[in-house]
């Protein structure tokens, strides 16, 4: 029997809800209180945390998307199937960085102001990335994922900007097509297999602008998402994985039904007409980058049979038939209406002047 002390379990126990896509609301004491941590670790409990976050992450990987069958590029060729079909087992290899993390989740309390920052030197491994992304789908839309959004690890995961660019504040990413480039080794096994997972968040996104009363924070996170995309896009195009961008697509299918005056209805009206402008425009960052998507459409569209890609050309076309031209053209008028309604509008209001009538 292993055996486990009483002060080793709050970390086992957290472990097991990020992994395990627990809620937030099992483990919310741990994430508010101070917890002590052992130094060390006994070698039962270090086996539990071996096996737990081993068999998690799979786990996890399945239950976000691994588990549907889809195509997928790999090697220059189409492959079809779940993702341990289309992929060699990956190697899960956690680093320090994430025991230390786990640690530091436990040691601060993240609903108060100034929790030490989390300091961790290395390199996050692929499985590290995942688990820091599990961190941030645990949290989102918590009081707690502000602190967690600005600790440096956190804001240095290309993965965490790509699911979560709405829980690191105002600045936006420093991110470059670089920065994606290990996401993109071995076949970009995690970014295929969170394709759902990503499709679904991005959506939720773009649903909760209209929720959105303040004109900073909808400039905030249309920023943040245009950087992400930008480097995004172009990491997976000089990459030959447009494919991985389909998640665009699957975010953008049931939103375009809506009128464009719904991503920015819950603008406070008592914001000037000109921040509010520009919001709008900022809220739009999504469906422009659309537009890059629709540029590639044309082009796998004039792809021929003899021609060099043409069997990525014809899965891209399959894939993004049901949006089709008509699609990426909403986005387009959505995009044009979200820059220029309420831009027009506040270029037509005459400037006030000290002492002049309101």
């Amino acid at each position: 029997m292993i055996r486990v002390s009483p002060s080793e379990h709050p970390l086992l126990t957290l472990a097991r809800a990020i992994v395990g896509l627990g809620q937030y609301a099992s483990v919310e004491d741990l994430l508010r209180g101070l917890h002590a941590v052992p130094r060390r670790f006994s070698p039962g409990a270090m086996h539990v945390l071996r096996d737990t976050l081993a068999k998690g992450s799979v786990l996890a990987l399945a239950r976000c998307g691994g588990w549907r069958r889809q195509r997928a590029l790999h090697d220059g060729a189409v492959r079809s199937g779940r993702m341990w079909e289309r992929h060699a087992p990956p190697a899960l290899h956690f680093s320090p960085v994430t025991l230390h993390t786990l640690r530091w989740l436990l040691e601060q309390p993240l609903l108060k102001y100034g929790a030490a920052p989390l300091e961790v030197e290395g390199t996050p491994t692929s499985a590290d990335a995942l688990f820091l992304y599990l961190c941030c789908r645990l949290v989102a839309g918590t009081p707690c994922a502000p602190t967690l959004g600005a600790q440096p690890l956190f804001r240095r995961s290309a993965l965490c900007w790509l699911g979560f660019p709405e829980q690191f504040g105002p600045k936006p990413p420093e991110l470059t097509a670089a920065d994606f480039a290990p996401l993109l080794a071995d076949g970009a096994w995690l970014l295929d297999a969170l394709r759902p997972e990503l499709a679904r968040r991005w959506r939720g996104l773009e649903e909760s602008k209209r929720g959105l009363s303040s004109p900073s924070e909808a400039l905030a996170l249309g920023t943040a998402q245009e950087a992400v995309l930008a480097a995004y896009l172009d990491a997976v195009d000089t990459a030959g994985r447009r494919d991985l961008a389909s998640f665009l697509i699957d975010a953008a299918r049931p939103l375009l039904e809506q009128p464009a005056s719904r991503w920015v209805e819950g603008l406070s009206r008592s914001a000037t007409l000109a921040s509010r402008a520009e919001a709008a425009r900022a809220a739009a960052a999504f469906l422009r980058a659309l537009s890059r998507l629709s540029r590639w459409d044309a082009e796998h569209r004039a792809v021929r049979f003899f021609d060099d890609g043409y069997e990525t050309a014809q899965l891209l076309l399959s894939e993004w038939g049901a949006f089709g031209e008509a699609g990426f053209r909403r986005a387009e008028d959505h995009a044009r209406e979200l820059g220029t309604s309420l831009t027009s509008a506040a270029a037509a209001v005459p400037p006030s002047f000290p002492g002049s009538a309101p």
